[in-house]
């Protein structure tokens, strides 16, 4: 993306799916899914520990069970793989210092030959401690993956600005000043 070889297979954490599912949970239009988009546009990978996590949290009731409900609702559209005891893989989980669904998913980015990891992280120490122990695919952070979604046409920049403004709210990205150059690369 954005000057890379396009997206084809991901490896996706259970916030950054959640992330994705928020705006067809919060929107009445007929606003782009960006969920939907990656379901469809990439083979998508996640471990079991990530759809757990899923139903977990499913068990609320809020915006983010909502997400979690319809990323589940998608389960035809990605796949589910045991990330360890396969060739190149610790046989039980590494202590990396991340939650049990980001660790898996790491695990598994590292095990597959996949060209992206689609992370809600983009700042402090869990992105680090990520780019850290990820071994071969790329760090796409959600919102810069809605934005790289614009700059090849797949959306236009107004659509990926709303996508990221209705995102923002819900899972803290408004104060970002990530999220806010990526917004303002979106206003050119």
């Amino acid at each position: 993306m954005s000057g890379r070889q396009h997206l084809r297979t991901v490896v996706a954490d259970t916030s950054a799916l959640v992330s994705l599912a928020v705006p067809k949970v919060v929107s009445e239009n007929d606003s782009p899914d960006p969920l939907q988009f990656l379901l469809t546009s990439c083979k998508v990978t996640v471990p079991p520990e990530v759809v757990d996590e899923l139903r977990d949290i499913t068990q609320y009731q809020d915006i983010h069970s909502a997400a979690a409900r319809n990323v589940l609702a998608a389960r035809n559209h990605y796949r589910v793989k045991d990330p360890y005891g396969r060739n190149n893989s610790p046989e039980s989980r590494p202590a990396f210092g991340l939650d049990d669904g980001e660790t898996d998913a790491v695990v598994l980015a590292n095990t597959l030959d996949v060209d992206g990891f689609v992370i809600d992280e983009f700042g402090g120490t869990n992105f680090a401690l990520i780019h850290a122990v990820l071994e071969g695919p790329r760090i796409v952070p959600t919102p810069r993956l809605i934005c790289d979604y614009a700059r090849n046409d797949h959306l236009t920049r107004k659509e990926a600005r709303t996508l990221v403004t209705t995102i923002s709210p819900h899972r803290s990205w408004e104060n970002s000043p990530y999220v806010a150059q990526l917004l303002k690369k979106l206003e050119a």
